[in-house]
């Protein structure tokens, strides 16, 4: 694997391009919530290949994650092209070492998806990981999500980035959806509240477009 931190011109190299590195905190200062805004600019300027750096940060200055921020951070970067770990999740407790086999073997689950995702990248340059509005270009309510992601065009990730909430608002473009939960919704339409404590990554198939 070759991994690069600047490029120019170069995205039919085959490379990973790694974020900068993230501090261990929430918000969009190079926090958890800056991690979908970055991984959706690389994909759509032509590096698919994303290294999201490091699950809950660097831990620069001795700024260890808690607990909460360590696992929302893994469940963030899920479905994201590739998972590096720094920090260990035995470093904290069983119910985070639960939580993170637990959503690498979603990961495993779905990794067909992943492979095809990143051959098509190959093939067409289409990004593996995609803004809403790639699947819905003329959906408004897509084009300023910056809190979602799709892997390929049939899984939406809408992982929880606030901390201490246990509800977050989701949004689906059009057609025919399934929950992790296996309930059905039919998009376009706005989820409010819905339900994720901290064990929970919401996540939803595309089953057929409308």
């Amino acid at each position: 694997m070759v991994e690069v931190r600047s490029g120019r011109n170069n995205q039919a190299l085959p490379i990973f391009f790694r974020m900068l590195d993230k501090d261990s905190i929430w918000g969009y200062n190079n926090g958890l919530r800056s991690l979908i805004p970055t991984l959706l600019l690389f994909s759509t300027v032509g590096y698919p290949f994303v290294l999201p750096d490091m699950i809950g940060g660097n831990a620069y200055k001795g700024q260890k994650p808690s607990k909460e921020l360590f696992v929302r951070w893994l469940q963030a970067n899920a479905f994201m092209p590739s998972l590096q770990f720094s920090i260990v999740p035995w470093q904290y407790d069983e119910d985070v070492v639960k939580i993170c086999k637990d959503v690498v073997e979603l990961r495993e689950k779905y990794n067909s998806t992943l492979l095809n995702a990143a051959k098509q990248a190959i093939a067409t340059g289409a990004p593996i990981n995609r803004p809403l509005w790639w699947i819905a270009p003329t959906d408004k309510e897509t084009f300023t999500i910056d809190s979602e992601y799709m892997l390929g065009d049939t899984i939406l990730v809408a992982p929880v980035l606030e901390e201490g909430a246990i509800k977050r608002d989701i949004y689906l473009p059009s057609g025919q959806w399934t929950g992790h939960n296996g309930q059905k919704y039919t998009g376009p339409q706005w989820i409010r509240e819905y339900s994720a404590p901290l064990q929970t990554l919401p996540f939803f198939i595309l089953s057929e477009t409308a």
